[in-house]
């Protein structure tokens, strides 16, 4: 994950990056990490002091539409900020590149990189040219990895991470639709205005294996499916359900008067049975 949030203040261009070593020197800030009880959501949050914004991330998963990476921007001041931000993922594989691949000849698999977008949905394509074979012998790639995002308005989409230095330079980028020969990224990149107290909140989903049936449908349905937001949601809401079903099931479930003991038992169990 890779965030860099520009705050105009007084004239001023502040540049905030959560999370990372360059923002440790400028500003004073606080990191929290938290994990939910069931164990299949983790947050990480990051408080800056100076500005009065806090940024956080949520990692789940949803069955239906992959890994769901849930985002949220906060305005603690008691002035309205004008937010200029870049948030995605760094080093996305495409579909057919295995472990073994990516550990030893990744460079090699850089050149078979494609990265594509369908600018009407935002929906990023990650996939080969061709699949890597040792022999003489053609072998299209034939489905692919995708990446989509929901919540931000008038977005502009990063395949790669060629920009992020002039995003730091000077606020702006340009959107990509087609990258080869580079390592996949998603970015989002978006200005708002935040009122004293207000919050922004989007999300990005993240899924393998997809064909080309499956790319048009979401497509489709990233653009026309006005409820997908809370669609996602309730999804992730059902997974939950569902493993608690399944820790249930091997007597994972107690209440007594110490509640993190209750969770340690949970997370046992769940360990257990996986």
């Amino acid at each position: 994950s890779k965030t860099i949030i520009q705050v105009h203040i007084n004239n001023e261009r502040l540049i905030w990056e959560p999370f990372s070593v360059r923002s440790e020197a400028v500003f004073n800030c606080t990191r929290n990490l938290y994990k939910s009880r069931f164990s299949n959501k983790i947050i990480f949050e990051e408080i800056n002091h100076d500005l009065g914004l806090s940024f956080q991330y949520q990692w789940c998963s949803s069955s239906q539409y992959g890994f769901v990476r849930k985002c949220k921007l906060v305005n603690h001041s008691s002035q309205e900020l004008q937010v200029s931000l870049l948030d995605g993922i760094q080093n996305i594989l495409p579909n057919g590149v295995g472990s073994d691949l990516q550990t030893k000849t990744s460079n090699l698999a850089d050149a078979y990189k494609r990265s594509e977008l369908i600018p009407q949905s935002g929906l990023g394509i990650f996939a080969l040219s061709a699949i890597i074979v040792d022999k003489a012998e053609p072998s299209e790639a034939l489905k692919a990895n995708v990446v989509w995002s929901l919540g931000l308005d008038n977005a502009k989409y990063l395949l790669s991470s060629l920009q992020l230095k002039n995003f730091r330079a000077n606020g702006t980028v340009q959107q990509e639709e087609d990258v080869k020969g580079e390592k996949g990224a998603y970015f989002v990149g978006s200005e708002t205005a935040l009122q004293p107290g207000e919050e922004k909140e989007w999300m990005m989903a993240a899924d393998v294996n997809q064909n080309h049936a499956a790319i048009i449908r979401l497509s489709e349905s990233i653009q026309n499916d006005g409820e997908l937001f809370q669609k996602v949601l309730a999804d992730i809401e059902l997974g939950t359900a569902n493993l608690v079903k399944l820790v249930a099931a091997s007597d994972g479930l107690q209440s007594t008067a110490d509640g993190l003991k209750d969770t340690r038992h949970f997370s046992n169990v769940l360990y257990n049975i996986m």
